[in-house]
């Protein structure tokens, strides 16, 4: 069987990594990285980045191909993370340079993150959490 760029297991995916500077500030570099595909065309897996040259194999990411930003979630293992990105396949066209995502949609795809075992970033998490307190307040 010929491998195309279709059929090949990973896609190169262009990411920015924000390096710790000692000052406290982070230093964005580019770089390239081979994500393993999922059923969703658009996202893919990949083991944490630590810097250009080194990863953490016990933290999953789940990356869009078109942005390269990553869900903000980490998922404890390469099976977790391939879940959750089969699962959420349906709540828009990854396949997209830009998919546009309304604001439920985006909650709904970090309660997924959660849900299929992944810590959300601790921004996000509090982010998610005023939003809940906020609606709670309302209802």
């Amino acid at each position: 069987m010929t491998v195309t760029p279709e059929t090949a297991a990973t896609v190169h995916v262009d990411v920015v990594i924000n390096l710790p500077l000692d000052d406290g500030g982070v230093l964005p570099v580019r770089t390239g990285i081979g994500g393993i595909r999922t059923q969703t065309e658009g996202l893919v897996v990949f083991p944490r980045l630590l810097g250009p040259f080194e990863i953490d194999d016990d933290r999953w990411c789940v990356t869009h191909v078109g942005t390269g930003r990553r869900i903000p979630a980490m998922f404890p293992d390469q099976e977790h993370a391939t879940r959750f990105a089969n699962t959420v396949g349906s709540l828009a066209d990854w396949s997209e340079k830009w998919p546009k995502l309304a604001l439920d949609v985006r909650l709904k795809v970090v309660r997924m993150a959660k849900e299929h075992g992944g810590v959300l970033d601790p921004r996000i998490a509090e982010q998610l959490d005023r939003h809940d307190a906020k609606e709670t307040r309302s209802v």
